[in-house]
């Protein structure tokens, strides 16, 4: 794995594929497989829907996303992409839970590849601190253009916990729906966040989900345990509290999904 900085900006992914910003141009450096230049892959690849997951912290993607991200991967066979824009170094352990988002995402079939994690002075992993809305939106959707990504996937206005990173993320990403800078083809979408007695009565919420929502993913029992095995991963986090969240949360069961729109 090599890392470029600039401007205090640093993303990296597992495979050595960096993307450095400048100005409005993104350039890429790659480290792929020697076949990647395949026409049979590439033709493939082309006709699958490309998902862009995009997060705060490392272990959101299986703490919140995890039903979604297994739809996309296992069900429709989509792309899916993950970017967290924090390497979750709040108490001093973003190397290591670098390397444990890479094994989590491995576990729910996103390729390594395919795994973006942020260093950015702008975008601490910090709950006082607010990060800036143009910004992060900014960050993101020069991914979203260089990817070529179809649909978003992020927190809602609430965050699902209510953490103000998460709240900070879907606001970039509403703002690039409010200003019309998506790509034409591209949609974004947030998992909703639910009141603290549905969020934590599992199973239970699941009839009353789909009756709610126009688009819910759902997890089978083994899916559950490639969650539970994600989690498991970001051996860090995973305390007593974050034990029984993944007994007791609904939304490593089910999420449900809103389209993000423009506010009239």
């Amino acid at each position: 794995m090599f890392s470029i900085i600039l401007r205090n900006l640093c993303i990296e992914n597992a495979e050595g594929l960096n993307f450095v910003t400048g100005g409005n141009k993104i350039l890429t450096y790659m480290g792929v497989d020697e076949n990647f230049d395949s026409r049979n892959e590439l033709t493939a690849q082309s006709n699958k829907r490309r998902v862009l997951i995009v997060t705060a912290h490392p272990d959101d993607e299986c703490m919140f996303f995890g039903p979604s991200i297994l739809h996309f991967t296992q069900r429709e066979k989509a792309l899916v992409y993950v970017i967290c824009l924090s390497n979750g170094n709040h108490y001093g352990q973003g190397k290591v839970r670098q390397q444990e988002l890479w094994n989590s995402c491995l576990k729910l079939g996103v390729q390594k590849e395919n795994i973006y994690l942020f260093r950015c002075d702008d975008l601490p992993d910090d709950p006082s601190i607010v990060w800036p809305t143009v910004h992060t939106a900014n960050l993101i959707n020069q991914y979203i253009h260089a990817l070529d990504i179809d649909m978003v996937v992020t927190f809602d206005l609430n965050g699902v916990s209510g953490h103000v990173n998460h709240q900070a993320v879907y606001s970039s990403v509403q703002h690039l729906v409010e200003e019309d800078l998506l790509p034409e083809e591209c949609e974004a979408y947030s998992v909703d966040t639910v009141n603290i007695f549905r969020k934590y009565c599992s199973f239970i919420d699941v009839p009353l989900s789909y009756a709610l929502s126009s688009c819910a993913f759902t997890v089978d029992r083994k899916q559950y345990s490639l969650i539970l095995e994600a989690m498991k991963a970001h051996n860090s986090q995973y305390v007593w509290y974050r034990k029984l969240y993944m007994v007791f949360s609904r939304y490593v069961l089910i999420n449900t999904l809103s389209r993000i729109t423009a506010y009239s």
